[in-house]
């Protein structure tokens, strides 16, 4: 992950702790506030008058005292105040989403555009997406932008990336931070946190146009020694393979992508227009159709029994065009994945994702809400 701009800090464990009591108890007291999180008098109040400062938080109240004291303020989360942005440079489409300071999304939008589109055409969409949910002039409880794009996402070589001039003008426009990640990985995070408690290991597996994997651990993405982690796409799982895009062969994504679960099918005589015609063809065309997802399968599980191994993750979360669709793949990869884990190694459960197509965009945003989801700086 790579960030750019510095005009305000990450959120700290401390003032997660305040947002959290708000999200738990609505309107409160500053001395319920500490009562509530443990914390020092002090240290809530200086949370507070950084959080009011830029909107945030604010007074909707006082409780009158006795004698001459200062009426206590009562304090709430603005709901309507844009904490985060997150966009996500996807396949074939832009999705633009803003968040409050509870995560709760107050905005989105998407445009679907041709998958060959230029750098330059698609930077105008983000402009033009935001500009369409009409912020405010003046966004002072922003805290950040999380930018998600497709492809591994070096942490030695940024300057490179062709994301850059995106990264400085929304900087420059925003006046806020701009993380930078592979949109898997913030899809990941969206996930993780919609399914897991505090503590939970997930792996998450996303087979689109490519295939791409992340690791959540106890609430942070782990992301590895050069921002590699979790690229279970470009685990080899057949020999000699077809060549990848990685220069190597027989990858994962060369198998179970979208684009080579489709060329695998028309060698069969099946041409499917989009994955989402699969149910249909599973039933017309079964038993020409059941060899290329036995394939997919079996290339999935070979992967997934390396990456549960060495990861030793609680929960398995799948998403992509032939999860999303129905359960007909993962029914297929789960006893296979038992069989391949054996009877030394716990089975992991495997799920489907719970979000819709936003997760990337969502995850990105959320990452800026988060203290531990920014695990580098650049």
């Amino acid at each position: 992950m790579s960030t750019t701009g510095s005009h305000q800090a990450p959120a700290s464990a401390r003032e997660r702790e305040v947002i959290e009591a708000f999200r738990a108890g609505g309107v409160l007291t500053r001395a319920r506030i500490a009562e509530t999180t443990g914390l020092g008098r002090s240290t809530v109040s200086a949370v507070l008058t950084r959080l009011t400062d830029e909107g945030a938080i604010a007074v909707v109240g006082h409780d009158e005292q006795d004698g001459r004291g200062r009426p206590t303020e009562r304090l709430a989360v603005d709901p309507d105040a844009v904490r985060a942005i997150g966009i996500d440079l996807a396949h074939g489409a832009v999705r633009v989403v803003t968040l409050n300071i509870l995560g709760e999304t107050l905005a989105q939008e998407e445009r679907a555009h041709e998958d060959a589109l230029g750098v330059g055409p698609r930077h105008r969409i983000v402009h033009e997406l935001l500009d369409g949910l009409e912020l405010p002039e003046r966004t002072p409880a922003l805290r950040g932008i999380g930018l998600g794009v497709s492809g591994p996402i070096s942490l030695t070589r940024p300057e490179r990336a062709p994301w850059r001039a995106l990264v400085a003008d929304l900087t420059a426009r925003h006046g806020v931070p701009v993380q930078v990640d592979n949109t898997t990985r913030f899809a990941a995070f969206a996930e993780h946190l919609a399914s897991a408690e505090d503590g939970r290991t997930t792996l998450h597996v996303r087979c689109y146009q490519g295939v791409g994997g992340a690791v959540v651990r106890e609430g942070a993405l782990d992301l590895g020694a050069a921002g590699m982690a979790g690229e279970v796409g470009h685990l080899p799982v057949e020999e000699p393979g077809m060549t990848c895009r990685c220069g190597r062969s027989g990858c994962l994504e060369t198998v179970a992508s979208t684009p080579a679960v489709l060329a695998a099918l028309r060698t069969h005589g099946i041409v499917l227009r989009s994955p989402s015609e699969l149910p249909g063809a599973l039933v017309a065309h079964p038993t020409a159709l059941r060899p290329v997802l036995d394939r997919v399968a079996r290339s999935i599980a070979r992967a997934l029994v390396l990456t549960t191994t060495l990861v030793d993750p609680d929960e398995v979360i799948l998403t992509g065009d032939l999860f999303d669709t129905d359960d007909h793949l993962l029914d297929a990869v789960r006893p296979l994945v038992a069989e391949g884990v054996g009877e030394r190694f716990p089975l992991v459960p495997l799920a489907r994702g719970r979000l819709d197509a936003f997760a990337g965009a969502v995850g990105a945003a959320l990452v800026v809400l988060s203290p531990r989801g920014r695990a580098t700086q650049g």
